[in-house]
């Protein structure tokens, strides 16, 4: 059973090792290894501990053990990962119902994602439609990525 749950300070070396390990695994059949070694190798717990504080973020839990994470900021989805072990189990759309929940309740009617190519699939799934293609930029590696919104309904 998953459940899901608010973010919590101690969370994030777990957080990390997920988001770590989702990029150099799941994320590696899209972007290659020089793109894959810049964009894991910028995570830390310190940088979730941070990003923890700025975003809103839930974590989904089963049986007591981190299996995925989402974070939002006003109306954006600032990331969306799922422990390679666990994808497919529809993790990711409970994590994002409860964001488009939140962020309904908050009273805005869209919700925008920058998507990696590995997850444009998954969003387009759940509603979003491409805005544009674009580069996302970290360090010296330029990671092709899609703007995408969706327009939020009450759940």
């Amino acid at each position: 059973m998953i459940t899901i749950r608010k973010f919590k300070l101690p969370d994030a070396v777990s957080l990390a090792r997920l988001h770590r390990g989702t990029i150099r695994s799941v994320n590696s059949k899209d972007y290659s290894p020089p793109e894959i070694a810049t964009w894991s190798g910028r995570t830390s717990a310190k940088r979730f501990r941070n990003l923890g504080k700025l975003n809103d973020r839930f974590v989904a839990l089963e049986k007591r053990k981190i299996v995925g994470f989402g974070d939002y900021k006003d109306n954006e989805v600032m990331g969306l990962y799922i422990h390679k072990k666990h994808t497919g189990k529809s993790i990711g759309t409970k994590l994002l119902t409860k964001i488009e929940r939140e962020v309904y309740a908050s009273g805005k009617r869209t919700l925008k994602c920058i998507s990696t190519v590995t997850a444009r699939s998954f969003y387009e799934k759940n509603g979003f439609k491409v805005v544009k293609k674009t580069i996302h930029q970290i360090q010296d590696q330029k990671l092709r990525v899609f703007e995408m919104k969706k327009r939020l309904i009450k759940i």
